[in-house]
């Protein structure tokens, strides 16, 4: 078995050389760990994969091939560390055997609050992949801590492996090269950047927008949240012309707004700050993923609307939506003048100002507009075909 350490990289894999493996493990984009290095982290990750003598991966092998596979039949890996975040370390894996290869990633988390983090993550990944059935989310695989010894100490690793979206990428707004206009820039690893058209970039934004709505949970009030597109929580493909999209991960799933009682809440009244909330949460991001905040274009407030829609006559089709008729939300929705919407917007705004001062403050600033866009969105929205 070869087994082969990469940096992930724009024009192609970096093999990385004896060097690179004494360099210092990062904790963060900016803090080195103590002592462990990023040879110490690769190790980890092989330690990890085959373990139990590799039953866990050659287990997830068997169903995705639907055939036996044993460790022996493994003749090939490759690990590419490919992102450091606040709270993850990702990496994916990909193993070759018998002319079939397979992608998965590798989440790790060395602090106690990423380990916990870490746990919450995976056990809600499995709740929802189980109680919805649904593609949207990745599949989670096995889990487990990883013992790293060395000459200066010992740190515990947790790690968790799960689907690989293959050929899916992160986005972000961005500007063209003038500096003068808005777009949408997918980060393809493999073909280059490109740039989104606008019924693609319309697309992406409807899609995100239909995910969230499906799982929704209507009587609960629950929901995934917090997501953020500075955080490349969605991710694109782009295949014969149509565009696909995913969600990486579910931090929570809980309401968001603390009612006073779930008995006494009219779901219909749950369900409309929800849309509210996507409405702004929707049009948030950072200029090129880490930049300043930025706000999209008024193109999103439509194909937000689309895929809220969308999603919930997907939940009806499903006997997930036993409220009113989707076409009665519409019409409520419809009745709200530009300053009665303004007004139901005022118990977000406390929320978002303790979640996120910067945030809030890109929301303060466009909130007139938001408000005078969504409701001519609204006034102009009429049912159409499910897409």
């Amino acid at each position: 078995m070869v087994i082969k350490y990469l940096f992930s990289a724009p024009k192609g894999d970096i093999p990385v050389c004896p060097d690179d493996l004494q360099r210092p493990f990062l904790i963060s984009p900016g803090e080195s760990h103590p002592f462990l290095t990023l040879g110490n982290y690769f190790e980890a990750i092989k330690d990890f994969i085959l373990r139990d003598h590799g039953r866990p991966l050659t287990a997830v092998l068997c169903e995705r091939f639907s055939v036996d596979v044993g460790p022996d039949s493994i003749h090939e890996i490759l690990i590419r560390t490919e992102k450091h975040g606040a709270l993850y370390h990702l990496a994916s894996v990909e193993v070759f055997c018998g002319g079939q290869s397979m992608k998965m990633c590798i989440s790790t988390a060395v602090s106690a609050n990423g380990k916990a983090w870490l746990r919450h993550e995976s056990g809600l990944l499995k709740f929802l992949n189980s109680t919805f059935a649904l593609p949207y989310l990745p599949v989670p695989y096995f889990e487990g801590d990883i013992n790293v010894r060395s000459d200066y100490g010992n740190e515990s690793l947790s790690m968790f492996s799960t689907e690989w979206f293959e050929n899916y990428h992160e986005w972000h707004l961005s500007m063209d090269e003038k500096g003068e206009k808005q777009v949408i820039c997918v980060w393809d690893l493999e073909n280059g950047h490109w740039l989104a058209s606008k019924e693609q970039g319309f697309e992406i934004f409807r899609q995100a927008s239909k995910i969230l709505t499906i799982y929704y949970d209507i009587h609960g009030f629950n929901q995934i949240y917090p997501w953020h597109h500075a955080a490349g929580d969605f991710i694109v493909r782009s295949k014969d012309g149509i565009i696909d999209v995913k969600l990486t991960t579910a931090r929570k799933y809980e309401p968001i707004m603390l009612f006073s009682s779930k008995d006494t809440i009219d779901p219909v009244v749950a369900l409309t700050y929800f849309f509210l909330n996507l409405s702004i949460r929707m049009r948030l991001d950072r200029l090129d993923g880490i930049g300043a905040r930025v706000w999209a274009d008024g193109f999103s407030v439509e194909a937000l609307i689309h895929g809220f829609f969308d999603g919930l006559r997907i939940m009806g089709a499903h006997g997930r939506y036993e409220l009113c008729e989707v076409s009665d939300l519409l019409s409520l929705f419809k009745g709200f003048d530009q300053e009665e919407l303004a007004g139901l917007f005022y118990p977000l705004l406390d929320m978002y100002a303790k979640e996120d001062p910067g945030d809030f403050s890109v929301i303060q600033a466009n909130m007139g507009s938001h408000t005078k866009e969504l409701y001519e969105a609204i006034q102009g929205f009429y049912l159409k075909k499910i897409q």
